[in-house]
């Protein structure tokens, strides 16, 4: 390690740097106590780095695989004030807290191995070790250093917050996440844009977990949470933590996301429950959007949407999910009145006017006053084109012996007609084939169309659209927007061949879809004999020349360049062609050999 002397932030080779040259990190020889010193190595093969972020069961660590060499991250159970570091960097049990400490290393693996069987899903990390080493337990998970928490995200956004379209596509993954987590019984119970990490390809993975008694004010370890990200049944001495949670602190993020800033927390609202959304969001956030967070954000743990499926119903647009909702919040009803104040009195239109001028405060019926209004001028104007025609009518038949005919200009005034420039009438084109970033871009659809997307594995490359539901030629318009989904590719997932053999990796990438592979032998001296174990995969992006690490969720398109290195030999498998003329090759070997025994037959006679 010290030849090769590595970052100890990102993991990379940075020669006799002291600052790296890909993170900025400064090189450094010392981590405070009681925290892992840097260069540690646990479980026989992790170099610990620079300290992440630490809690009350636990530090999380940048490391490195030394077996694998490559960056992963390494959770430590060290729970606060049940042990200190001895020598070696050993966990000394405190007195009297080996029955305390005995139970948080039993919750800490048996999280960590819960995560550790959950595969296949973009928004968890993949965990790949849970061990004992030095008195204590310890997880290894899949490297994130390369990201950005949400809260950042947000904040290089100038306006400090995204639009609905962008978070559904952003978040929702996260929702599904949670999802599987309450399936497997983990509760994580600190969702918030801190633990909500976005990577370099746009996708958000889950992090800072940890065991219960961290996560609300009953547990033994000092209380973690989010200031406004945190359910009220979290600060109680006796909360009952559950799905109901998540679905809280979930609900928060997307409101800091969508109205951008920190609702207010859960213990203020209690006492003046009042979710306040500004005006102009209400106007730009869908409807149903803000009544799924009205659900979602009430503060009793029962009057709250319960699971992560029905607030997906919620935050989906059809009528069948709106009818659902409806059906099942309208029992609430009762017990939310009886629990919440007395809603603010309004004495005149005065004080009308100044409540609705800044804020909006959404009801259980999800009805903005602005919808109503527009309802109501809309109404107006169509009576008012109705008018005018039959006026027109009744004018042109009463006036038959007149030569001359009213135009329909002196009939309906120019503000009561709808104008080419406000109506738009468009046809459906193929999307097939075009990328997604330039469809959403293409201002032509945007008055016309609802556009969902949904992500598929694909052998086309990375964004383009595959299908759609709603057919080509399909007539749309202004006063018609109709929705339609868009399946696109998501490229294709290179699996983890470091340490197959270089034969069979070919083969697997070949088999999945990767139209060009090649397989680089690299002769090192300490290499193994006859060793033909894959070292690295890596790939070339399009009109680029120099080569790049696979991404962390290891998708890449199809089309581009996949290069396997390995040591020591290699034979390439059998192309089709070399297949059938080795085939042909032993069919005329057996027909000569057919053909030499009828010759020694018709001797022998």
């Amino acid at each position: 390690m010290e030849k090769e002397k590595l970052c100890l932030r990102c993991m990379r080779k940075i020669g006799d740097s002291n600052v790296c040259p890909y993170c900025k990190d400064e090189a450094s020889s010392v981590q405070k106590a009681p925290f892992l010193p840097l260069k540690a190595v646990v479980g026989g093969k992790y170099l610990i780095g620079k300290l992440v972020s630490s809690n009350g069961d636990g530090a999380t660590y940048y490391g490195f695989d030394l077996e694998l060499k490559k960056p992963v991250m390494v959770r430590e159970c060290f729970p606060q004030g049940e042990v200190t570091r001895g020598e070696d960097n050993y966990c000394l049990v405190n007195v009297g807290r080996a029955a305390a400490f005995i139970d948080a290393k039993a919750k800490f693996t048996k999280l960590w191995n819960a995560l550790k069987e959950i595969k296949g899903c973009s928004a968890l990390a993949l965990v790949y070790d849970v061990f004992e080493d030095l008195g204590t337990a310890y997880a290894v998970s899949e490297y994130l250093g390369e990201g950005e928490t949400l809260r950042d995200y947000l904040l290089k956004n100038e306006q400090g917050y995204i639009l609905w379209d962008e978070a559904r596509v952003l978040l929702m993954p996260v929702l599904s996440a949670l999802g599987v987590l309450h399936e497997n019984g983990i509760i994580h119970g600190a969702i918030s844009p801190n633990s909500l990490i976005v990577g370099k390809d746009g996708r958000v993975k889950i992090t800072d977990f940890s065991i219960d008694d961290v996560r609300y004010k009953g547990g033994r370890l000092p209380l973690d949470l989010s200031e406004g990200y945190a359910s009220i049944e979290q600060y109680a001495e006796d909360g009952e933590l559950g799905p109901w949670t998540d679905v809280y602190g979930f609900s928060t993020v997307l409101y800091r996301v969508l109205v951008g800033s920190t609702p207010m927390s859960s213990v203020s609202r209690a006492t003046n429950d009042k979710l306040m959304i500004p005006g102009k969001f209400a106007e730009i956030i869908p409807a149903y959007v803000i009544n799924a967070l009205v659900n979602a954000l009430q503060i009793l743990p029962e009057d709250r949407t319960e699971d992560v499926e029905l607030l997906r119903d919620d935050l989906s647009a059809s009528p069948t999910a709106a009818v659902s909702a409806a059906e099942r919040y309208s029992s609430m009803a009762a017990v939310r009145r009886s629990v919440i104040e007395e809603p603010q009195r309004i004495e005149d239109e005065e004080d009308a006017e100044e409540f609705y001028e800044d804020d909006y405060v959404p009801e259980k019926s999800g009805v903005k006053k602005s919808t109503i209004i527009t309802l109501v001028v809309s109404v107006l104007v169509c009576l008012a084109i109705l008018l005018a025609v039959v006026i027109g009518i009744t004018s042109s038949s009463g006036n038959g012996d007149d030569e001359k005919t009213t135009s329909p200009d002196e009939i309906v005034s120019d503000s009561d007609v709808v104008t080419e420039d406000q109506f738009i009438n468009v046809s459906v084109p193929d999307f097939r084939g075009k990328n997604i970033d330039d469809v959403k871009a293409d201002e032509t659809y945007k008055d016309v169309l609802v556009i969902s997307t949904v992500y598929e594995d694909s052998d086309q490359e990375i964004g383009t659209v595959i299908a759609q539901d709603l057919p080509e030629g399909t007539m749309v318009s202004s006063i018609n927007k109709r929705s339609i989904t868009l399946k696109v590719s998501d490229g294709l997932k290179v699996p983890d061949l470091v340490g197959e053999d270089a034969t069979e990796a070919h083969k697997q990438l070949t088999d999945k879809g990767f139209k060009d592979v090649e397989v680089k032998v690299s002769s090192v001296a300490e290499a193994p004999e006859n060793s033909n174990k894959v070292t690295d995969v890596v790939y070339y992006p399009k009109d680029e020349s120099e080569w790049k690490a696979i991404p962390e969720d290891r998708r890449i398109s199809a089309t581009l360049k996949v290069v396997i290195y390995c040591y020591g030999e290699y034979t390439p498998p059998e192309t089709e062609e070399e297949s059938e003329t080795q085939s042909i090759g032993e069919n005329i070997d057996s027909i000569i050999e057919g053909v030499e025994g009828i010759g020694n037959i018709i001797e022998e006679f």
